[in-house]
Order: structure tokens, then C-alpha cells, then sequence
């Protein structure tokens, strides 16, 4: 049965948006089936963990701490973490005894944060594992480092000077360079867009910064030779921020009679950024890109406009509706830089979002993307062919709620299905959350293995696996 929360009068009909019962470090896991022996590294989820500090509800989801849930396989045992990330605002509003950020500050104090540019870093979105190292991101703040044996807050870094202000929460690999790649979003009397590169061995580096609109941007796409963003026209209302209005939806402007852009940079040569216009739409996520002769190939998850924002907000979470981002189509663009041309075609597969490859290949050739898509009307888990079209579909029981699927490679295999799909899912029912393991070969024949946690897990948005 559904789980049903009152608070300030408003009722919460899922513990996906409710802080979890205790934070705790790695402790053994119940599980069901076999857990594979070939399964071996920790699935780290990122995602808003608190809802409602000091008795009163956030405004919206992404202004809640974040809380990381992991799960280490090794063995054919799991064992499960979950703890909040505890940034510096944090902190200030413990000692304060009230809100000094975001909706729930006053409004004289929400102007002064943004005139002073200080910010609860939440670091609820995503997780950067990096020699060695495992971070909190979000949009527009610092990584925040914490104990990979221990989730345990270690503090936010400025990764050697490299990102002072902000970071992006997806940055992304590429496995023919040998490092990771990420941006910044400056914005100031003129918004700069701030490209990282994080080396698999050495220090990071700013490879340069590119002129924009103030413009929102989530994810971009990289390739061998370069860093891909689609710019959709929404732009930042930085009056309202500065003026003290703490409501994402209300902070972006989506104007379809103005056109996007497409910023190719490359990576050698940042100053050469190829631009032109594209149709007016919005990316949330890219699934991955490559080079093909003189073109780039993008795959990505188009939406007609940034109206996700609008579906995070708390009255669409307290009221029990199907919360998250609104689903898109999936798409390939092939662009042609030299003849300053694009092309977009959809890819077969039904409404999805949330899009995810095997790493090991990543900026190259992917033939697999995982998705969260709807199949009978609930939300499922897809592997879908990018060459052919052709999909295979996991549907949980009803009143179980998938997150994003995470691709756990075998150690010794090559292959983009010689591994496992890792999906932490809340069960209505036992009002409790488990990781169902499918075999990468055939999703649709359901989970191999679960492994469970004694508690619910709030609603995580993205993760990733490090390998033992």
C-alpha cells in the first residue's frame, strides 16, 4: 500500500520524498537470488535527502540537501550506506537554528545571498568518482568530496583552483583521451562558459572559456576532439535572482520564437568554437557522442522546452503525482561543422529520459543506450539499439518506482551487454528500497538479484559505478 505522510498540512504520499530514517555507514544487505560473483565494485546514487528542515517544505526538490545511497558488491554479498552530505550551509543552518537559504530564507536574506552570491551548496544530483576520489555535484557550486569507505563528509574543493564558483553535474568521459570533462556557467556583465579537464593521472586544468547568453544548461556531450552543447533558448531571469526569487521554474524563460545554438569547442583549440543556430528545444541529457569523419554524432534526449523544472516543484511532489523529469524523445544529430549544418532524427523507443552507456567507451562508438521510459503506463527500464531501433524492457511490479539504470561492467568482459544494469527501486509495499541486478543480455527477463535495504530510499536522480 501507498505510504501516506501529513505535514504542514500538505500530504506526502511517497517515501521517495521523504528524508530516510537513519543515515548509516556500509552494513550488510538482505538479498534474493543470486548476486553474481562477476559483480564486484559500489553503485553510488545521488539525490535530494532532505524535504522538509525546521518543520517547514521546500519549494522545490532541488533545494534539499543531498543524501548518497551506495551499495558495494563483492562476493555474491552487498552491503548498503546512506548518508547526507553535509556542505557548509548546511552547517550555518544547523547553528542557526533556522533557514538561511533558498525558499524558506526571508526574502531580505535570500537578496543579500544573492547579491553577495552565497549559496547552500546541496550537492544533490550526481556522483564524480576520479582517481581515487568520490564527489557530490550540482549545477553552479563546488564538488563536495566525501569518504568512499565511509560516505562521510570530507568538505567542498576547488580541484586546484581550476573551478572557484561552480561545476557542472555532469561532467563526462572520454575514454580515448584519458580523462574526464566538465563546465562551468559564469555568470556576470557577460556569461562565460568555463571548460575542465580532469586527467586520469595529474592535475586538472581550465582548457578555456567561451562566450554565451545567459543561458540554463544541464549536460553537454563530449567526443575524442570535442566538447558539444546544444543551447536552448532559456534564458536566466537574473533580475528575478537578484530581487530574491528562490523558485527555479520561475527563474528560466523558455521563449520558442528565439532560436538555439549549437557551441562545438575543441579541446585542442578552444578558442575555434564552431557555432550556428539550431531549433528551439532543450537538452536535459545527452546519452553520448562521437566522431564520423568530418561530422559529430550526438545522441540525446529531446524536450520542447525546460517545463521539468516546473514538474520539481513541492506542490507537485506533496500532492502525490508521478514527480521527475517529463519525458523526452530520444534523438540523433549529426552535425557538419565545416558546412555549419545539423540534422536531428528521432530514434525508435517510447518516451524516456535519463539516458546512460557502458563508460569504458565513452566520447567513441556506443550501440546500447539504458533509459527510463513508460511501457504500459509505468515507468520501466529500456535497453535500446541505436543501430536497429530494437528494445528490451524491464517493467517492475506495479507500486515499484525505478530510478536510472547503471551499467556494472564483468571485469573481464568487453562487450557493451557483459555486464549488469544496476536500478535502485522504491517498493510501495514494504515502503523499502532494494538494487534489482539484470543481466545486461536480457533486462526484460527481470532482476537476477535484489538486495535490500531495511528502509526507504529517498528519490535519487543519477549515480555511477566504480569497479573494485
Amino acid at each position: 500500500m501507498s505510504s501516506i505522510y501529513i505535514m504542514d498540512t500538505i500530504t506526502i504520499r511517497s517515501s521517495l520524498y521523504r528524508e530516510s530514517p537513519r543515515e548509516h555507514g556500509y552494513e550488510a544487505l538482505r538479498v534474493d537470488g543470486v548476486l553474481p560473483e562477476s559483480l564486484s565494485g559500489t553503485l553510488v546514487r545521488n539525490g535530494p535527502g532532505e524535504f522538509a528542515p525546521f518543520g517547514r517544505l521546500y519549494g522545490h526538490l532541488f533545494e534539499g540537501q543531498g543524501a548518497l545511497t551506495a551499495v558495494r558488491f563483492g562476493g555474491g554479498r552487498a552491503e548498503g550506506a546512506h548518508r547526507l552530505i553535509e556542505s557548509p550551509g548546511l552547517h550555518e543552518e544547523r547553528a542557526a537554528g533556522r533557514p538561511l537559504y533558498g525558499s524558506l530564507a526571508s526574502r531580505p536574506r535570500r537578496i543579500a545571498n544573492a547579491l553577495r552570491r552565497r549559496d547552500k551548496n546541496a550537492a544533490n544530483v550526481n556522483v564524480l568518482a576520479w582517481q581515487g576520489r568520490l564527489f557530490g555535484l550540482r549545477d553552479l557550486a563546488r564538488p563536495i568530496e566525501v569518504s568512499r569507505e565511509t560516505l562521510a563528509t570530507i568538505g567542498e574543493t576547488d580541484l586546484e583552483g581550476v573551478v572557484p564558483d561552480g561545476f557542472s553535474a555532469h561532467p563526462h568521459a572520454v575514454a580515448a583521451r584519458g580523462a574526464v570533462y566538465s563546465f562551468a556557467v559564469r555568470f556576470g556583465r557577460e556569461t562565460l562558459l568555463d571548460l575542465v579537464e580532469l586527467p586520469a593521472c595529474g592535475s586538472p586544468r581550465r582548457l578555456g572559456s567561451v562566450p554565451i547568453p545567459a543561458t540554463l544548461i544541464h549536460d553537454f556531450a563530449a567526443t575524442e576532439r570535442h566538447l558539444v552543447f546544444f543551447l536552448g533558448p532559456a534564458r536566466i531571469a537574473v533580475l528575478r535572482a537578484l530581487l530574491g526569487d528562490a523558485r527555479p521554474e520561475r527563474l528560466v524563460r523558455f521563449d520558442p520564437a528565439e532560436p538555439g545554438e549549437v557551441v562545438a569547442v575543441p579541446i585542442d583549440e578552444p578558442g575555434r568554437a564552431v557555432r550556428f543556430p539550431l531549433d528551439p528545444f532543450f537538452v536535459w541529457h545527452y546519452v553520448n557522442a562521437f566522431e564520423r569523419g568530418g561530422e559529430l554524432v550526438v545522441d540525446y534526449v529531446r524536450h520542447p522546452d525546460a517545463g521539468a523544472i516546473a514538474t520539481m516543484r513541492a506542490e507537485a511532489v506533496w500532492d502525490g503525482a508521478v514527480v521527475g523529469m517529463d519525458l523526452g524523445e530520444l534523438h540523433r544529430a549529426t552535425i557538419d561543422l565545416r558546412a555549419g549544418r545539423w540534422r536531428s532524427e528521432r530514434v525508435a523507443g517510447a518516451p524516456c529520459e535519463f539516458p546512460r552507456v557502458d563508460s569504458r567507451g565513452e566520447g567513441g562508438v556506443r550501440r546500447y543506450v539504458w533509459l527510463t521510459a513508460t511501457e504500459r503506463g509505468r515507468l520501466s527500464i529500456a535497453r535500446v539499439d541505436l543501430e536497429t531501433g530494437a528494445t528490451r524492457t524491464w517493467t517492475p511490479s506495479a507500486g515499484q518506482h525505478v530510478s536510472e539504470a547503471v551499467f556494472a561492467p564483468r571485469p573481464d568482459g568487453a562487450a557493451e551487454t557483459d555486464g549488469f544494469a544496476l536500478v535502485l527501486v522504491y517498493d510501495e509495499a514494504t515502503d523499502a528500497s532494494h538494487v534489482a541486478v539484470l543481466d545486461a543480455r536480457a533486462p526484460e527477463d527481470g532482476p537476477v538479484a535484489r538486495a535490500y535495504f531495511a528502509h526507504h530510499v529517498p528519490l535519487t536522480l543519477h549515480g555511477t559505478f566504480v569497479p573494485a
